[in-house]
Protein backbone atom coordinates (compact mmCIF):
# COMPACT_ATOMS: atom_id res chain seq x y z
CA UNK A 1 0.00 0.00 0.00
CA UNK A 2 1.85 3.57 -0.96
CA UNK A 3 2.33 6.68 1.17
CA UNK A 4 -1.12 7.91 -0.32
CA UNK A 5 -3.62 5.43 0.40
CA UNK A 6 -2.28 5.37 3.70
CA UNK A 7 -2.63 8.82 3.76
CA UNK A 8 -6.04 9.17 2.51
CA UNK A 9 -6.82 6.41 4.45
CA UNK A 10 -6.12 8.02 8.02
CA UNK A 11 -7.74 11.00 6.76
CA UNK A 12 -11.14 9.29 6.24
CA UNK A 13 -10.75 7.38 9.64
CA UNK A 14 -9.67 10.77 11.50
CA UNK A 15 -12.42 12.22 9.86
CA UNK A 16 -14.77 9.46 11.05
CA UNK A 17 -13.27 9.98 14.70
CA UNK A 18 -14.23 14.19 14.09
CA UNK A 19 -17.95 13.00 13.29
CA UNK A 20 -18.37 10.24 15.87
CA UNK A 21 -21.41 10.56 17.70
CA UNK A 22 -20.96 11.15 21.30
CA UNK A 23 -20.32 8.38 23.96
CA UNK A 24 -21.63 9.53 27.63
CA UNK A 25 -21.25 7.60 30.57
CA UNK A 26 -22.50 8.48 34.12
CA UNK A 27 -20.35 7.98 36.99
CA UNK A 28 -21.89 4.70 38.56
CA UNK A 29 -23.93 3.25 35.41
CA UNK A 30 -22.20 0.08 33.99
CA UNK A 31 -23.38 1.06 29.99
CA UNK A 32 -22.57 4.08 27.81
CA UNK A 33 -25.21 6.18 26.40
CA UNK A 34 -24.93 6.91 22.69
CA UNK A 35 -26.00 11.28 21.98
CA UNK A 36 -25.94 11.40 17.82
CA UNK A 37 -24.91 14.32 16.01
CA UNK A 38 -26.02 15.53 12.97
CA UNK A 39 -24.90 18.10 10.18
CA UNK A 40 -27.02 21.65 9.59
CA UNK A 41 -25.06 23.85 7.52
CA UNK A 42 -22.01 21.86 7.91
CA UNK A 43 -21.64 22.52 11.59
CA UNK A 44 -22.37 19.80 14.10
CA UNK A 45 -25.31 19.97 16.41
CA UNK A 46 -26.97 17.47 18.99
CA UNK A 47 -31.00 17.30 19.30
CA UNK A 48 -31.37 19.17 22.33
CA UNK A 49 -34.29 16.63 23.21
CA UNK A 50 -31.97 13.85 22.90
CA UNK A 51 -29.18 16.02 24.89
CA UNK A 52 -32.08 16.07 27.52
CA UNK A 53 -32.61 12.73 28.41
CA UNK A 54 -28.87 11.63 28.59
CA UNK A 55 -28.32 14.75 30.87
CA UNK A 56 -31.76 14.68 32.84
CA UNK A 57 -31.69 18.00 31.93
CA UNK A 58 -35.14 19.90 31.72
CA UNK A 59 -35.62 22.02 28.60
CA UNK A 60 -37.97 24.74 28.41
CA UNK A 61 -39.08 26.53 24.94
CA UNK A 62 -40.50 29.82 25.04
CA UNK A 63 -40.88 30.35 21.49
CA UNK A 64 -43.16 33.51 22.17
CA UNK A 65 -39.60 35.48 23.48
CA UNK A 66 -36.99 33.26 21.18
CA UNK A 67 -35.82 31.88 24.78
CA UNK A 68 -34.77 28.16 25.70
CA UNK A 69 -34.20 27.43 29.14
CA UNK A 70 -31.55 24.37 29.82
CA UNK A 71 -31.76 23.40 33.71
CA UNK A 72 -28.15 21.07 33.85
CA UNK A 73 -27.60 20.04 38.08
CA UNK A 74 -29.76 22.87 38.78
CA UNK A 75 -28.14 25.12 36.96
CA UNK A 76 -29.77 27.40 34.45
CA UNK A 77 -28.99 28.56 31.20
CA UNK A 78 -30.57 30.22 28.82
CA UNK A 79 -30.48 30.52 24.88
CA UNK A 80 -31.81 32.63 22.13
CA UNK A 81 -33.20 31.18 19.16
CA UNK A 82 -30.77 31.42 16.29
CA UNK A 83 -27.92 33.14 17.93
CA UNK A 84 -24.78 31.79 19.13
CA UNK A 85 -24.48 33.19 22.61
CA UNK A 86 -26.40 31.98 25.96
CA UNK A 87 -26.32 33.28 29.53
CA UNK A 88 -24.84 31.44 32.54
CA UNK A 89 -25.05 32.84 36.14
CA UNK A 90 -25.23 36.49 34.81
CA UNK A 91 -22.39 35.89 32.74
CA UNK A 92 -22.69 36.05 28.13
CA UNK A 93 -21.15 33.06 26.46
CA UNK A 94 -20.70 32.83 22.78
CA UNK A 95 -20.59 29.29 21.26
CA UNK A 96 -19.79 30.47 17.92
CA UNK A 97 -22.62 28.74 16.08
CA UNK A 98 -26.29 29.54 16.94
CA UNK A 99 -29.37 27.43 18.20
CA UNK A 100 -30.55 25.92 15.28
CA UNK A 101 -34.85 25.18 15.01
CA UNK A 102 -34.90 22.33 12.08
CA UNK A 103 -38.53 20.27 11.57
CA UNK A 104 -39.87 21.41 15.09
CA UNK A 105 -37.03 20.43 17.12
CA UNK A 106 -34.42 22.59 18.59
CA UNK A 107 -30.11 21.47 17.79
CA UNK A 108 -27.40 22.45 19.88
CA UNK A 109 -24.29 23.28 18.93
CA UNK A 110 -22.14 20.15 19.88
CA UNK A 111 -19.11 22.36 20.91
CA UNK A 112 -21.85 23.00 24.09
CA UNK A 113 -20.99 19.35 24.63
CA UNK A 114 -17.72 18.81 23.96
CA UNK A 115 -16.15 22.40 25.36
CA UNK A 116 -18.91 24.70 27.68
CA UNK A 117 -19.97 21.87 29.82
CA UNK A 118 -16.47 21.56 30.96
CA UNK A 119 -15.92 24.87 31.80
CA UNK A 120 -19.38 25.43 33.53
CA UNK A 121 -18.77 22.36 35.67
CA UNK A 122 -15.31 21.19 36.03
CA UNK A 123 -14.77 18.20 37.64
CA UNK A 124 -18.67 16.63 37.31
CA UNK A 125 -17.62 16.54 33.57
CA UNK A 126 -14.53 14.88 32.13
CA UNK A 127 -14.27 15.21 28.19
CA UNK A 128 -11.75 13.09 26.05
CA UNK A 129 -12.59 13.39 22.49
CA UNK A 130 -15.63 12.18 21.92
CA UNK A 131 -16.02 10.07 25.36
CA UNK A 132 -17.55 11.95 28.16
CA UNK A 133 -18.07 10.93 31.60
CA UNK A 134 -20.54 12.77 33.77
CA UNK A 135 -21.82 13.00 37.53
CA UNK A 136 -24.91 11.40 38.01
CA UNK A 137 -27.37 13.99 37.02
CA UNK A 138 -29.92 15.29 39.69
CA UNK A 139 -33.48 13.21 40.04
CA UNK A 140 -36.00 15.56 38.72
CA UNK A 141 -39.12 13.15 39.74
CA UNK A 142 -41.01 13.70 42.33
CA UNK A 143 -39.83 12.57 45.96
CA UNK A 144 -41.19 14.82 48.77
CA UNK A 145 -44.86 16.34 49.17
CA UNK A 146 -46.28 18.15 51.41
CA UNK A 147 -49.89 17.74 52.78
CA UNK A 148 -51.77 20.44 54.55
CA UNK A 149 -54.35 19.10 57.00
CA UNK A 150 -56.44 22.71 57.16
CA UNK A 151 -57.49 24.27 60.12
CA UNK A 152 -56.44 23.12 63.42
CA UNK A 153 -56.67 23.52 67.07
CA UNK A 154 -58.62 26.43 68.08
CA UNK A 155 -59.85 26.77 64.49
CA UNK A 156 -62.17 24.11 63.99
CA UNK A 157 -62.91 25.04 60.41
CA UNK A 158 -66.47 25.02 59.23
CA UNK A 159 -68.73 22.61 61.53
CA UNK A 160 -71.31 20.26 60.44
CA UNK A 161 -75.33 21.36 60.76
CA UNK A 162 -76.66 17.79 62.07
CA UNK A 163 -73.65 16.50 63.99
CA UNK A 164 -71.45 19.23 64.87
CA UNK A 165 -68.62 17.09 62.86
CA UNK A 166 -65.76 19.61 62.72
CA UNK A 167 -64.09 20.08 59.36
CA UNK A 168 -60.18 20.11 60.92
CA UNK A 169 -60.81 16.54 62.21
CA UNK A 170 -62.16 15.05 58.84
CA UNK A 171 -58.90 17.12 56.90
CA UNK A 172 -56.44 15.22 59.14
CA UNK A 173 -58.17 11.69 59.54
CA UNK A 174 -57.93 11.36 55.57
CA UNK A 175 -54.29 13.36 55.37
CA UNK A 176 -52.77 10.93 57.51
CA UNK A 177 -54.54 8.04 54.88
CA UNK A 178 -53.31 9.79 52.10
CA UNK A 179 -50.13 10.17 53.66
CA UNK A 180 -49.65 5.69 54.10
CA UNK A 181 -51.09 5.53 50.97
CA UNK A 182 -48.26 7.68 49.29
CA UNK A 183 -45.00 6.36 51.23
CA UNK A 184 -46.57 2.90 50.73
CA UNK A 185 -47.57 2.73 47.33
CA UNK A 186 -45.01 5.12 45.67
CA UNK A 187 -42.32 5.43 48.33
CA UNK A 188 -42.23 9.37 48.60
CA UNK A 189 -41.68 11.52 51.50
CA UNK A 190 -44.50 12.20 52.91
CA UNK A 191 -44.81 15.38 55.23
CA UNK A 192 -47.74 16.94 57.21
CA UNK A 193 -48.26 20.70 58.04
CA UNK A 194 -49.89 19.38 61.33
CA UNK A 195 -50.01 15.74 62.55
CA UNK A 196 -52.47 16.64 65.30
CA UNK A 197 -55.20 18.80 66.57
CA UNK A 198 -52.81 22.00 66.92
CA UNK A 199 -53.27 25.99 64.96
CA UNK A 200 -50.98 26.07 62.32
CA UNK A 201 -51.26 29.97 60.58
CA UNK A 202 -51.54 29.96 57.20
CA UNK A 203 -48.22 31.44 56.20
CA UNK A 204 -46.16 28.95 58.30
CA UNK A 205 -48.10 25.86 55.92
CA UNK A 206 -46.61 26.97 52.73
CA UNK A 207 -43.43 27.99 54.52
CA UNK A 208 -43.01 24.86 56.21
CA UNK A 209 -43.11 23.45 52.51
CA UNK A 210 -41.04 25.76 50.87
CA UNK A 211 -38.51 25.03 53.66
CA UNK A 212 -38.55 21.23 53.18
CA UNK A 213 -38.56 22.04 49.38
CA UNK A 214 -40.68 19.79 49.19
CA UNK A 215 -41.94 19.11 45.25
CA UNK A 216 -46.23 19.33 46.03
CA UNK A 217 -48.30 20.94 48.07
CA UNK A 218 -51.97 19.55 48.71
CA UNK A 219 -54.22 21.06 50.96
CA UNK A 220 -57.45 19.20 52.55
CA UNK A 221 -60.61 20.65 52.92
CA UNK A 222 -64.32 20.39 53.14
CA UNK A 223 -66.56 22.51 52.18
CA UNK A 224 -69.23 25.05 53.26
CA UNK A 225 -72.55 26.89 52.15
CA UNK A 226 -75.50 28.69 53.68
CA UNK A 227 -77.39 26.74 51.62
CA UNK A 228 -77.62 23.08 53.40
CA UNK A 229 -78.55 21.45 49.56
CA UNK A 230 -75.32 22.47 48.26
CA UNK A 231 -73.02 19.48 47.60
CA UNK A 232 -70.25 17.91 45.64
CA UNK A 233 -66.39 18.18 45.01
CA UNK A 234 -63.99 20.66 43.96
CA UNK A 235 -60.05 21.32 43.30
CA UNK A 236 -58.81 24.67 43.53
CA UNK A 237 -55.36 26.20 42.24
CA UNK A 238 -54.38 29.85 43.09
CA UNK A 239 -55.51 32.23 40.87
CA UNK A 240 -57.87 35.08 40.54
CA UNK A 241 -61.43 34.20 41.07
CA UNK A 242 -63.30 33.91 38.34
CA UNK A 243 -66.57 33.13 39.57
CA UNK A 244 -68.77 34.32 42.58
CA UNK A 245 -69.09 30.72 44.29
CA UNK A 246 -65.08 30.88 43.67
CA UNK A 247 -65.17 33.92 45.62
CA UNK A 248 -67.02 32.56 48.74
CA UNK A 249 -64.72 29.76 49.05
CA UNK A 250 -61.98 32.13 48.78
CA UNK A 251 -63.70 33.95 51.68
CA UNK A 252 -64.43 31.28 54.17
CA UNK A 253 -60.88 29.86 53.64
CA UNK A 254 -59.19 33.07 54.03
CA UNK A 255 -61.43 34.12 56.73
CA UNK A 256 -59.10 32.50 59.16
CA UNK A 257 -56.66 35.01 59.58
CA UNK A 258 -59.36 37.64 60.93
CA UNK A 259 -60.88 34.89 63.10
CA UNK A 260 -57.59 33.41 64.25
CA UNK A 261 -54.42 34.95 63.42
CA UNK A 262 -55.18 38.61 65.24
CA UNK A 263 -57.71 40.71 62.61
CA UNK A 264 -57.08 42.79 59.96
CA UNK A 265 -54.00 44.05 60.96
CA UNK A 266 -53.06 40.44 60.85
CA UNK A 267 -54.62 40.15 57.37
CA UNK A 268 -52.11 43.09 55.50
CA UNK A 269 -49.03 40.39 56.34
CA UNK A 270 -50.97 38.52 53.35
CA UNK A 271 -51.92 41.35 51.58
CA UNK A 272 -48.71 42.92 51.11
CA UNK A 273 -46.86 39.59 50.63
CA UNK A 274 -44.36 40.93 47.59
CA UNK A 275 -44.66 36.80 46.28
CA UNK A 276 -48.33 36.81 45.19
CA UNK A 277 -49.31 36.03 41.50
CA UNK A 278 -46.88 38.62 40.01
CA UNK A 279 -43.23 36.75 41.17
CA UNK A 280 -42.46 34.38 37.85
CA UNK A 281 -40.61 31.94 40.40
CA UNK A 282 -44.18 31.20 41.51
CA UNK A 283 -46.03 31.88 38.51
CA UNK A 284 -43.81 29.10 36.45
CA UNK A 285 -46.04 26.70 38.91
CA UNK A 286 -49.68 27.26 37.74
CA UNK A 287 -49.63 25.21 34.59
CA UNK A 288 -48.64 22.24 36.76
CA UNK A 289 -50.83 23.14 39.57
CA UNK A 290 -54.04 23.19 37.25
CA UNK A 291 -53.19 20.09 35.49
CA UNK A 292 -52.83 18.48 39.12
CA UNK A 293 -55.78 19.55 40.24
CA UNK A 294 -57.61 18.44 37.26
CA UNK A 295 -56.22 15.38 37.60
CA UNK A 296 -57.21 14.84 41.82
CA UNK A 297 -61.12 16.14 40.65
CA UNK A 298 -61.53 13.24 37.91
CA UNK A 299 -60.37 10.53 39.41
CA UNK A 300 -62.19 11.93 43.23
CA UNK A 301 -65.53 12.59 40.96
CA UNK A 302 -64.85 8.87 39.33
CA UNK A 303 -64.27 7.26 42.59
CA UNK A 304 -67.38 9.09 45.09
CA UNK A 305 -69.70 9.65 42.65
CA UNK A 306 -70.37 13.22 44.13
CA UNK A 307 -71.22 15.35 41.83
CA UNK A 308 -68.52 17.20 39.90
CA UNK A 309 -67.97 21.04 40.51
CA UNK A 310 -64.66 21.34 38.65
CA UNK A 311 -61.48 22.50 39.43
CA UNK A 312 -61.49 26.76 39.90
CA UNK A 313 -59.36 29.39 40.85
CA UNK A 314 -58.87 31.05 43.69
CA UNK A 315 -56.62 33.79 45.54
CA UNK A 316 -55.97 31.40 48.59
CA UNK A 317 -53.92 32.49 51.21
CA UNK A 318 -52.52 29.36 52.45
CA UNK A 319 -51.61 28.93 47.90
CA UNK A 320 -49.68 32.04 48.03
CA UNK A 321 -46.78 31.40 49.38
CA UNK A 322 -46.36 27.97 47.96
CA UNK A 323 -43.49 27.75 45.48
CA UNK A 324 -44.39 24.63 43.59
CA UNK A 325 -47.14 22.85 42.04
CA UNK A 326 -50.31 23.13 44.80
CA UNK A 327 -53.64 22.66 45.02
CA UNK A 328 -56.50 22.88 47.75
CA UNK A 329 -59.44 20.40 47.38
CA UNK A 330 -62.72 20.59 48.97
CA UNK A 331 -63.83 17.43 49.59
CA UNK A 332 -68.01 17.50 49.99
CA UNK A 333 -69.99 20.21 51.83
CA UNK A 334 -70.09 19.18 55.78
CA UNK A 335 -72.85 21.93 55.80
CA UNK A 336 -74.92 19.50 53.92
CA UNK A 337 -76.58 16.76 55.81
CA UNK A 338 -75.75 13.76 53.64
CA UNK A 339 -72.47 14.92 52.90
CA UNK A 340 -71.22 15.63 56.85
CA UNK A 341 -72.58 11.87 57.55
CA UNK A 342 -70.33 10.55 54.59
CA UNK A 343 -66.91 13.02 55.71
CA UNK A 344 -67.39 11.49 58.96
CA UNK A 345 -67.07 7.95 58.38
CA UNK A 346 -64.20 6.06 58.32
CA UNK A 347 -64.47 3.87 55.27
CA UNK A 348 -66.07 6.83 52.93
CA UNK A 349 -62.57 8.76 54.09
CA UNK A 350 -60.26 5.71 52.84
CA UNK A 351 -61.90 6.43 49.62
CA UNK A 352 -61.06 10.23 49.54
CA UNK A 353 -57.34 9.37 50.64
CA UNK A 354 -57.35 6.54 47.58
CA UNK A 355 -59.24 8.36 45.20
CA UNK A 356 -56.91 11.28 45.95
CA UNK A 357 -53.95 9.45 45.88
CA UNK A 358 -55.09 8.26 42.50
CA UNK A 359 -55.16 11.49 41.02
CA UNK A 360 -51.48 12.73 42.40
CA UNK A 361 -49.90 9.07 41.29
CA UNK A 362 -50.95 10.21 37.62
CA UNK A 363 -49.80 13.60 37.93
CA UNK A 364 -46.63 12.62 39.51
CA UNK A 365 -46.03 10.02 36.60
CA UNK A 366 -46.75 12.60 33.79
CA UNK A 367 -44.51 15.14 35.88
CA UNK A 368 -41.68 13.52 36.28
CA UNK A 369 -41.27 12.32 32.41
CA UNK A 370 -41.51 16.13 31.88
CA UNK A 371 -38.74 17.37 34.75
CA UNK A 372 -36.47 14.28 33.64
CA UNK A 373 -36.28 14.87 30.32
Amino acid sequence: MNRTWILTLLAILLAGCLHADFSIMVRGDTKAQTLSETSINNVRYVDLESFGKVMKAINKLDWNEGRVFLHIYDEQFIFLDASPYYSFKNESYNMHYPLVKKAGKMYLPSVFVSERLKVHFGKKIEVKGKSITVDKPTDHSVITIVLDPGHGGKDPGAVGRKNKTNEKDVNLAVAKKLKALLERELGMNVLLTRSDDRFVSLQDRTKYANERKADLFVSLHTNSSTASQSKGLETYYLSTAKNSDARAVEAIENGVVELYEGGSAAKSKYDDLAFILSDLSQTEHLESSNLMATNVQQNLVAGTRSPDRGVKQANFYVLRGAFMPSILIEMGFISNPEEEQLLANGEYQDRLARTIFEGIKRFKFRYDRIRNT
